[in-house]
């Protein structure tokens, strides 16, 4: 597994920091035989200009920037070919390199990207400018094309320089500026096809319009920002609060300090582990930070007896599945943690409780949180017993692995632990609750 990261990491090396600019020089010196003629000097003119405009008028989108330059590099492709595509991106990467003076590594495989990017839709248009189609529909088919392959290999410059999954990197760029992108492309193919027919007198029109929609793009974008941040507000204050709340479940029972905060804790591992999605993930740390939420209904001298449960007593602890599901239900509010804190007492085996689930009729967050109560439940100290040692209770979810607990996500958890080095696994074990000032703190 090592070995194939290490290769996908120098492949990508290859690919963008020597094909990436070796391809640039190589399309650049082809380009010059199109840049010569006298014939030609005028519409190289005209594209500088217009590069020069569009490179101090950038559209904001909520993730990211994008420049006008793509739109006049894709009417270039257009209306004349390639060459005019790569003399703005030339010009282009000129003007930034002078403005902001980035990392001639990063720079070159920029530039390397952007030219590749124009040299394959030139071909593409190339190959596709025979074809008996309405002249609207390869535009769009065109337009489609610019917007995947620059993605794609921006993409992998990206994963490289930042050391991200490529295929991910991408597809966060797509969710990102899909609309946009396109937008901006269907323009440029508009406003090409308006200046083919119509000659210069579009131009006013169409740099107007660009000019309207990114500032429209910028006021909403601007709004959207603002609303992220206050949701961003929100979920902070969210978390702190419910940090605080888990504290307050714990503060009942001195014998468990800090027993949810480790629970979600080592729910959020195997979830991360499993490669589930990031809004999953952190569903799966605040049902592990509220999955004692019930112990607020059982009385203290239960929770807190040093010696062994009566049955009785042990059937009321047990009833603290149900008492915080009916608070969470009753509340109306974190609804989707509701099968962290009624299942995380099943078995796979359907011996649990309350309801007797078995194998997968068991909600998958259940199933993780179960693992990681189990294990700070064993190698936590208690009054009546020593913790065990942490091999020991690892043995203990691998004996109970396909009885008591999932069996894949038993060996996830075993492997995740073993990963873990010496200090910080007796750093997250040793976690103690919110101190009381930083309690109140919170919940201010």
């Amino acid at each position: 597994m090592q070995r194939k990261v290490e290769f996908g990491s120098t492949m990508k090396k290859i690919v963008v920091t020597w094909i990436f600019p070796l391809a640039a020089l190589v399309i650049f010196y082809d380009s010059l035989s199109d840049w010569e003629p006298r014939e030609h000097w005028g519409v190289l003119f005209a594209y500088t200009l217009l590069t020069i405009f569009s490179t101090f008028a950038p559209i904001r989108t909520l993730n990211t920037i994008l420049t006008l330059n793509n739109a006049v590099i894709f009417s270039g492709i257009l209306l004349f070919g390639a060459w005019v595509g790569v003399w703005s991106a030339v010009v282009e990467t000129l003007i930034l390199a002078f403005l902001i003076r980035s990392n001639p590594v990063k720079a070159m495989a920029n530039i390397g990207q952007l030219v590749l990017t124009i040299w394959f839709v030139g071909l593409f248009k190339n190959s596709i400018d025979h074809v008996p189609a309405s002249t609207m529909l390869m535009d769009l088919l065109l337009a489609v094309s610019y917007w995947f392959i620059n993605i794609v290999l921006c993409g992998l410059g990206i994963s490289y320089f930042f050391k991200t999954n490529c295929f991910t990197t991408v597809q966060k760029m797509a969710k990102g500026t899909t609309l946009t992108y396109l937008l901006l492309m269907v323009m440029a193919g508009i406003g090409s096809r308006l200046f083919e027919t119509y000659g210069l007198y579009t131009l006013v029109p169409m740099m107007a319009a660009f000019i309207t929609m990114s500032f429209v793009f910028h006021q909403y974008y601007d709004s959207m920002n603002k609303l992220q941040q206050k949701v961003e507000e929100v979920k902070t204050f969210n978390h702190k609060f419910l940090t605080a709340m888990a504290a307050s479940i714990d503060a009942r029972d001195r014998y468990t300090s800090g027993h949810s905060q480790r629970v979600a804790h080592w729910g959020r591992e195997i979830a991360k582990d499993i490669g589930l999605s990031a809004t999953k993930v952190e569903e799966i740390y605040v049902g592990g930070l509220l999955h004692d939420i019930g112990k607020i209904g059982i009385e203290d001298e239960i929770l807190n007896k040093k010696g062994k449960l009566t049955p009785e007593e042990y059937d009321k602890i047990k009833q603290h599945t149900v008492i915080g599901y009916e608070i969470i239900l009753q509340a109306g509010m974190f609804n989707e943690l509701l099968p962290a804190i009624r299942s995380h007492h099943e078995r796979i085996d359907g011996r649990g409780y309350p309801d007797g689930l078995a194998g997968d009729e068991i909600p998958l967050m259940a199933r993780i949180l179960a693992i990681s109560d189990a294990f700070d439940a064993m190698v936590a100290d208690r009054p009546y017993r020593k913790g065990l040692p942490v091999e020991e209770a690892l043995q203990e979810i691998k004996r109970g692995s396909g009885t008591q607990f999932d069996p894949i996500l038993a060996e996830h958890f075993i492997r995740i632990v073993h990963r873990l080095p010496c200090e910080e696994l007796q750093s997250i074990i040793g976690i103690e609750s919110i101190p009381q000032k930083q309690l109140q703190e919170a919940i201010r």
